[in-house]
């Protein structure tokens, strides 16, 4: 797995553990379904911006793979007759 990637999935997994937990916490006083509610939306929001940063690590990988140039060497006379 490519460094960026791994680092966005990374990075995407704490944000959406992050929003959970917000989402969560705000809601821990009421119980109930009020907390079943923001604990899902939170995920799912979490997992939606967490997604998009994902992305935006794998875009930078295949960016960069498509930056490095292959070139190819041809041999030649070093004297071309005239």
């Amino acid at each position: 797995m490519n460094r960026h990637i791994a680092a966005g999935l990374f990075v995407s997994g704490i944000f959406a553990a992050l929003i959970t937990w917000v989402a969560a916490n705000d809601a821990f006083a009421e119980g109930g379904f009020a907390l079943l509610a923001s604990t899902v939306f939170g995920l799912a929001a979490g997992l939606c911006i967490g997604g998009l940063i994902a992305a935006n690590f794998a875009l930078l990988s295949f960016e960069e793979k498509e930056t490095q140039e292959v070139v190819a060497h041809r041999e030649t006379a070093a004297h071309l007759p005239v």
